[in-house]
């Protein structure tokens, strides 16, 4: 028997944000930058004006409270790519890819409430931890309140919609499993996890399993991990369920976790989560083709 889905889901677009991968030490100062150019285009692929790299304040860089202000990602990576150590190498050669590949993570909000990116370079004394706030000019600035503002694509939890509605909220909830790091999947998970619990028109339900296999070794932990995946569990089942009224309830059940699984190998390769042993079989098990037969053999849903 499956249960009607009860567990908290406030947070969980935040989650997202908040996972770090920690990291080796830090072993001396970063190179610091100075403010970011406002007319530096933070959402373009490039900016059309770097931010200044000469040193300004020995601190940036150091710590989460204190980042080095970038303006986007290719700016960030950018920055990092030129990063010059004690002995005056550049170990990643001013290649912005490099830069990107050193990203660790991510450490959560700071007091100015924008998302501190963690990255580790190695010198040849050892790992140093820059951070970087890559909403640290007024273009990004603007952009991240531009996301803060948009208005709730599902509309207001608990009212019925007609179908081609439900159709086109089940496309949504498919691509931002296909892409959890885009600025939409990020920006809007809590809202779409806040409609399909509450949709008058689907019943999202969840094996009892669920809750705490998913999260590993850690049951009943509340990991991050955890509340991202269970979050896109739910996604995946109400997509299925809009768009196959009358799916077996099992089956629907598989296409939540394939969902989950999927999710965790995308956050898994950019460096968002750590490897977690169960989820490295569940991968192997889906790219296998194998994830029904394993779910009905390992997962108890109840009487």
């Amino acid at each position: 028997m499956l249960r009607r889905l009860l567990f908290p889901i406030a947070g969980i677009g935040l989650s997202l944000f908040t996972i770090a991968c920690g990291g080796g030490a830090q072993t001396t100062p970063p190179q610091t930058a100075a403010d970011a150019d406002a007319s530096t285009d933070a959402g373009s692929d490039r900016p059309t004006t770097r931010a200044k790299r000469t040193p300004t304040d020995p601190d940036l860089g150091r710590d989460k409270e204190n980042p080095v202000p970038r303006c986007g990602p290719v700016d960030s990576y950018a920055f990092i790519s030129e990063y010059t150590c004690k002995d005056g190498s550049q170990p990643l050669g001013a290649d912005p890819e490099k830069g990107r590949q050193a990203r660790s993570g991510n450490v959560g909000a700071n007091h100015t409430g924008h998302i501190i990116d963690r990255y580790v370079v190695e010198c040849p004394d050892g790992e140093v931890e820059v951070f970087v706030d890559m909403y640290g000019c007024p273009a990004a600035e603007r952009k991240l309140e531009a996301m803060r503002d948009t208005e709730n694509p599902f509309g207001p939890p608990g009212e019925s919609l007609p179908r081609p509605r439900l159709l086109a909220i089940a496309t949504v909830f498919k691509k931002m499993s296909e892409a959890p790091l885009s600025e939409a999947s990020r920006e809007h998970i809590s809202n779409a996890v806040a409609w399909a619990s509450a949709s008058p028109d689907i019943e999202v339900t969840l094996c009892p399993w669920f809750r705490d296999y998913i999260d590993g070794p850690n049951p009943k932990s509340h990991s991050p991990v955890a509340t991202i995946l269970l979050a896109y569990t739910i996604l995946g089942v109400a997509a299925h369920q809009i768009e196959n009224p009358r799916a077996d309830p099992i089956a629907t059940q598989v296409v939540g976790l394939r969902t989950a699984v999927r999710v965790y190998r995308e956050l898994r390769d950019d460096g968002a989560f750590r490897r977690v042993p169960i989820l490295e079989q569940l991968d192997k098990v889906e790219a296998d083709g194998k994830l029904a037969d394993w779910f009905t053999k390992n997962a108890s849903c109840g009487p």
